[in-house]
């Protein structure tokens, strides 16, 4: 009885989440003058890839495929306490690479996502160059977004949504109009603002998809033999999240270039000048 009433509610709530959504997103679309359309976003996600989806796959999995083949490795050196302290040794610095490998990366495939997007030949080394001057800046951007949204949710969730629907083009607006930490956070609630309930609605459609992508994916590697084999499960597992990493990636650029064109239209010499 408990089970099923537990089963009730997992299904219930995202439904009902899902139902506010789109009630909210239908008012504000009737009253906003800014068009928002959900179906060109999810378009120029996919077409964002086009520009150079060999750059993008190789950054994505760059950032998420090695943390998919960490379970297997902590399986087999369950139980021997020598083999996990060395193993928990030699992520240390691993961990701290990667604090900084996580922005630049991001700003670079965040370029070539942009720069796809406004109809620009992708420059690849004038996107490293990009990447490389921001990083330290993005890395700060990041962790005062991580901050306010770990507080936000603490203080019962929804200030912590808000929060995130506001600022959710931060890294975008960084590279796309070369500004400043504090001055992203507020040009990305300047171009959100009404359109913020629509913007929830996508990311909802977003994570349904994702979950039954993951579902279908997860029951590939069980099919396969995966349950006796963890690293046929990490592998299946580190190609989805490549996949995944790079759609959030250009799903976001798409959002963005969808506010600001709705917003003030949008032309490629902003992108000029900050790739310069």
């Amino acid at each position: 009885m408990l089970a099923t009433a537990f089963m009730f509610v997992f299904l219930l709530v995202p439904l009902l989440l899902l139902a506010i959504a789109l009630s909210g997103a239908w008012m504000e679309g009737r009253r906003s003058p800014y068009s928002f359309g959900i179906g060109r976003v999810i378009s120029n996600a996919f077409g964002a890839i086009g520009g150079a989806p060999l750059a993008l796959l190789a950054g994505s999995a760059v950032l998420n495929a090695p943390a998919q083949f960490a379970l297997p490795i902590m399986v087999q050196r369950m139980g021997d306490t020598s083999r996990m302290e060395g193993l928990i040794y030699l992520l240390a610095p691993l961990w701290l690479i990667g604090l900084f490998l996580y922005p630049f990366v991001k700003l670079f495939m965040m370029g070539i996502a942009l720069d796809t997007l406004a109809g620009r030949p992708i420059e690849l080394g004038a996107t490293l160059r990009m990447a490389l001057r921001r990083t330290l800046p993005a890395l700060a951007l990041l962790i005062l977004f991580g901050i306010a949204l770990v507080v936000g949710f603490a203080l019962l969730v929804v200030p912590g949504i808000i929060l995130a629907l506001t600022w959710f083009i931060v890294l975008p607006v960084m590279v796309g109009e070369g500004r400043g930490i504090f001055d992203c956070f507020g040009r990305s609630a300047d171009l959100l603002r009404g359109m913020r309930w629509r913007l929830l609605l996508l990311i909802l459609i977003a994570v349904v998809l994702w979950m039954m992508a993951s579902g279908l994916m997860q029951g590939i590697a069980l099919a396969a033999g995966g349950a006796q084999n963890l690293w046929l499960v990490a592998g299946v597992q580190a190609v989805f999240a490549t996949l995944i990493g790079v759609l959030t990636t250009t799903g976001t650029a798409a959002v963005y270039q969808e506010a600001r064109t709705a917003k003030e239209g949008m032309g490629s010499h902003d992108l000029e000048a900050v790739f310069a």
